[in-house]
C-alpha cells in the first residue's frame, strides 16, 4: 500500500460503519487498495465481527473478466423480511445458488460435489461513503458489497446437472415487485454458465484457509438487478427452479 493506514484500521472503520449505520469515509483518502489487500480486509472484518469461527457456510462468487468472491455471514429462508435501516443505497440481484452435497478435494471435482440448487436474492449494500461508486477493490474489501442473502426451496442439482451453455442461454428469470412484473430476462448471466466460477472458488477458498465443505451454499452472480425501497414485496422466479420472496421494510 502506498499509504500508511494499517489494514486492521481499515477493517475497524468498516466494522464501525456496520455497527453504527454511518458509512465509512476511509476510502476517500486511500484510493489504492490492491486486490490482495481487499481480501485481507475482508478477512479482518470477518475476524472482528466473529462471523466464521467455524468457517464460512456460504459464499458469493462472480465477476467477468476478473472473478472475485466473499464469504457470507448470514442466509435467510424465503419468505424473508429485510430492513433498510442504516443502508443508504440497496439493490437486489436475482441469482441461483448451489449447495454442496459432498466436500470437494480440488477444483476438478467441485462440480461433481453439487447436491442442490435454489433461487436466491442477494441484497447489495455498502458501508462506504461513496456507495456503489467506490473503487472496485474497496467494494470487494467491503464483503463484495454484500448485505444479505435470501434463498428459496432447494431442488436436487440433478434438475440442471445436464445443462449446457445452450440450456443456460434459454433460462428465463422474472422479477416482480408489489405484484407487477418489472423484469423478465433470458440467458442473462454474465458468464452464460453460472457454474463456471466454482472451480476458481474452490481454489481461492482453500488458499485462504477456508476450504469448501459439504453443506456450503454458493451464490453465483446476478441475472437481473434493481433498486428497492421500503414497502416493496419482491418475488424472483426462475423457470424450472422455483421462486423466492422478500419484503423490504424501513
Amino acid at each position: 500500500m502506498s499509504h500508511t493506514t494499517p489494514l486492521k484500521d481499515i477493517a475497524q472503520s468498516l466494522v464501525a460503519a456496520r455497527r453504527s449505520g454511518q458509512p465509512s469515509a476511509i476510502a476517500e483518502t486511500h484510493p489504492d487498495l490492491s486486490l490482495d489487500e481487499a481480501y485481507a480486509v475482508q478477512a479482518e472484518v470477518a475476524r472482528q465481527m466473529a462471523w466464521f469461527t467455524q468457517g464460512p457456510k456460504a459464499w458469493k462468487v462472480g465477476g467477468a473478466p476478473v472473478i472475485t468472491a466473499a464469504p457470507l455471514p448470514q442466509v435467510l429462508s424465503s419468505p424473508a423480511t429485510w430492513s433498510l435501516a442504516g443502508q443508504h443505497e440497496v439493490l437486489i440481484e436475482a441469482e441461483l445458488a448451489w449447495r454442496l452435497g459432498q466436500t470437494p478435494t480440488s477444483p476438478h471435482d467441485v462440480l461433481s460435489c453439487l447436491g442442490a440448487v435454489c433461487v436466491s436474492i442477494e441484497l447489495i449494500g455498502t458501508r462506504l461513503l461513496d456507495g456503489l461508486n467506490a473503487p472496485a477493490h474497496w467494494k470487494l474489501a467491503d464483503q463484495g458489497v454484500h448485505a444479505g442473502l435470501v434463498i428459496g426451496p432447494e431442488l436436487p442439482h440433478a434438475a440442471c446437472a445436464h445443462f449446457t451453455d445452450e440450456h443456460w442461454r434459454q433460462q428465463t428469470c422474472e422479477v416482480a415487485v408489489n405484484g407487477g412484473l418489472v423484469q423478465q430476462v433470458q440467458g442473462s448471466h454474465p458468464s452464460i454458465n453460472p457454474l463456471i466460477t466454482l472451480p476458481w472458488l474452490q481454489a481461492h477458498a482453500a488458499d485462504r484457509g477456508m476450504a469448501l465443505q459439504a453443506g456450503d451454499l454458493i451464490t453465483t452472480g446476478a441475472w437481473a438487478m434493481l433498486r428497492v425501497q421500503a414497502g416493496d414485496q419482491v418475488v424472483v422466479s426462475f423457470e424450472g427452479f422455483g421462486a423466492v420472496q422478500l419484503h423490504i421494510t424501513a
